[in-house]
């Protein structure tokens, strides 16, 4: 999904999500200090000593009960805690660890409690160096024997309630493991790097991978856990209660067998990005060829069924087109479910997506089943930003449908969801007229192609510090806000998003094409998008253009009242018939006809 720029940070790869997790600020817990262990096994703290600048490290590394050892990282200014890593050899002098998220790996030797080496990430080699930390105490067996189960609670983001699920076990060295999930984001579980215990019945989970940190106390009766859920600085309230399975919401149009067509599991390679995806092949009965589909996903590590608020939209288009004759291919996003990371985790954009959608193309073409000339792109959301990409570097992809695609510049659609979703909300003009401006200020800079990843960070600090509302507020809100804003402003996917101008892609596209929105989209505005997707086309002289929108449908296509986000999950239909009838009935003219 397109997301609010104020509810919304990339991280790589997983990243993209409609109500992405900001990044975390750690809240530094005081313990008292027992006397450090021998050997490699405890808490070790320095820096790596970057031109200009250190960066503050803390290494953790313990042996399991099978003598392997493990190891986790936390950099604070990063607020990244319990980054676990992949690999940890040690033989008694010489410490090498990799991290493959991170892209980097620690080479050292312990002496005198000292572990000096170097830091490798990205070609460059940086001087390391970390001293012995006395070893927090233990976590009381009774208590990590009373926190095993599963927590479930609910996330107050503003507006919106974010289900959240905990489930912890004992892991190696009987160490607390787990994850996370997300039900109304994602089925995907985030795996908890680290548990650190606060003293007394308070703990501290941290989930590395989205910048995450609980820190919650288990109650006496061993039901519950009250604390703070706290990311980018901001921290939420959290209760997280004993359950013995987590809720289930209703989701009527979730396919259900036995199924009228054949699936198939499939695995296939986008080489020059270094990814592997893996994915879904939906085909009907029968020798074939058939026309075929590939969905794409929007904005956010999505898996191949685009699952979000418990609906499984892309699932529920596979079945209704593939019982209409119609092959679909669903494939999980990068990082996501069965498909790796690539080679550039932390600065993928759109254009690297399309590169994706590219080898699903080849690899359809290449089945044996699948009509090689009548092979077509949906794309939902950013989905409908890669799709005319595709279409346009390729010249043989036979149609492009965009649900809820976007027409207009990134700038202008970040500044018109803003204020859709402020108005829907009940916010004043004068709020929203003041957001906006303020939004317009710092896009202007990021608009800015000439300027470098310093320079742009230098003209927005200087923007962000000179905002009246941030003056007002504490030295400690500015700087966990300055760190936030400029994470966001300054991520590879949201600086080409503010950049790209769809139309201009549109401009060259040839193929068949279908725009389809819902009048009661806030993420992506109807009129302004259709509009410009087809005058775009106009340029193009594509003969083949309809756009249609579906009165009293949300951006997932979900007949509601408002459009706000807060209803997608409330809401038991995935996707209305109407508009899945109106997109098979579109594709079978032009790929099936009669």
């Amino acid at each position: 999904m397109l997301d609010n720029l104020a509810q919304r940070t990339e991280t790589s790869g997983m990243q993209k999500l409609s109500l992405q997790f900001l990044v975390p600020l750690f809240l530094l817990i005081p313990v008292s200090a027992q006397d450090a262990e021998p050997g490699l096994a405890g808490v070790w703290k320095g820096e790596i000593a970057a031109p200009g600048r250190s960066l503050e490290i803390v290494l953790h590394f313990h042996a399991d009960e099978q003598g392997a050892w493990r190891g986790s990282m936390d950099t604070p200014a990063q607020f990244s805690f319990g980054l676990l890593w992949d690999e940890v050899d040690w033989d008694g002098k010489t410490l090498k660890v990799r991290s493959d998220l991170a892209g980097a790996s620690i080479e050292a030797t312990l002496s005198d409690s000292k572990l000096e080496g170097v830091w490798k990430q990205r070609g460059a080699e940086i001087p390391m160096h970390c001293e012995r930390q006395p070893t927090p105490p233990a976590m009381p067996d009774t208590l990590a024997r009373q926190l095993l189960g599963t927590w479930e609670g609910v996330l107050a983001v503003g507006a919106v309630e974010l289900r959240l699920v905990v489930g912890l076990k004992a892991g190696p060295g009987g160490a607390l493991t787990g994850y996370m999930v997300s039900p109304d984001q994602s089925p995907a579980e985030i795996p908890i790097g680290r548990v650190d215990y606060g003293g007394e019945r308070l703990v501290l989970l941290h989930l590395a991978t989205i910048s995450t940190t609980f820190k919650v106390a288990l109650d006496d009766d061993a039901t519950s856990l009250v604390g703070s859920f706290t990311q980018a600085g901001q921290s939420f309230d959290i209760a997280l209660e004993r359950v013995s399975q987590p809720t289930q919401r209703k989701r009527p149009q979730e396919p259900q067998p036995p199924f009228p067509y054949l699936s198939e599991e499939v695995v296939y390679k986008n080489a020059a990005a270094g990814v592997t995806l893996a994915g879904t092949l939906t085909l009907p009965k029968g020798a074939g060829p058939f026309p075929a589909a590939i969905l794409i996903t929007g904005s956010g590590g999505q898996d191949r069924n685009e699952e979000i608020f418990g609906h499984k939209p892309f699932w529920v288009i596979a079945d209704h087109l593939t019982r209409g004759g119609i092959a679909v291919l669903r494939v999980d996003d990068r990082g996501m479910g069965g498909s790796s990371l690539g080679n550039n985790p932390g600065g993928a954009t759109s254009f690297d997506f399309a590169g994706d959608v590219g080898a699903g193309m080849d690899f359809l073409q290449r089945h044996d089943r699948i009509a090689p000339h009548k092979i077509g792109l949906i794309g939902h959301s950013e989905g409908g930003i890669i799709a005319p990409i595709v279409a346009r570097d390729r010249d043989d992809v036979a149609f492009i449908v965009l649900l809820a695609g976007t027409g207009v510049r990134g700038d202008e659609l970040l500044v018109m969801q803003n204020a859709a979703i402020m108005r829907a909300s009940g916010s004043d003009e004068e709020a929203i007229s003041a957001a906006c401006a303020t939004q317009r200020r710092l896009f202007s800079i990021v608009l800015d192609s000439g300027l470098s990843p310093e320079g742009l960070k230098e003209r927005l600090t200087v923007a962000i510090q000179s905002d009246e509302e941030f003056k007002q507020a504490s030295a400690e809100e500015q700087a966990q806000g300055l760190e936030t804003a400029l994470a966001q402003l300054t991520n590879a996917w949201l600086v080409a998003f503010i950049r790209h101008d769809p139309a201009v892609v549109l401009r060259k596209v040839g193929c068949s094409v279908l725009a389809l929105n819902g009048e009661l989209d806030l993420q992506v505005p109807f009129k302004a998008n259709l509009d410009a997707i087809a005058a775009a086309l106009q340029v193009a002289e594509n003969p083949d253009v309809t756009t249609r929108a579906f009165p009293g449908l949300n951006h997932l296509f979900q007949h509601c009242e408002t459009g706000l986000i807060t209803e997608y999950g409330e809401i038991e239909e995935t996707f209305a018939i109407e508009a899945l009838d109106a997109l098979l009935v579109w594709i079978r003219t032009r790929t099936l006809p009669e």
